[in-house]
């Protein structure tokens, strides 16, 4: 394998490590994002049960 053929490779996996790092922080996001709904809606059902027993 020559030099040319080692750098290509060696920039094609640094670009897959780029995009594999972009897609990891948008999974977070929307986790992040699904927790904040789920705790939300938690306090809402949580609020309205206590008004109904209250």
């Amino acid at each position: 394998m020559n030099g040319l053929a080692v750098e290509v490779e060696v920039v094609t996996a640094i670009c897959a490590a780029r995009v594999l790092i972009r897609q990891l922080r948008g999974l977070l996001v929307d986790i992040g994002h699904a927790i904040s709904a789920w705790r939300s809606v938690r306090d809402a059902l949580r609020d309205e049960q206590e008004e109904h027993q209250g």
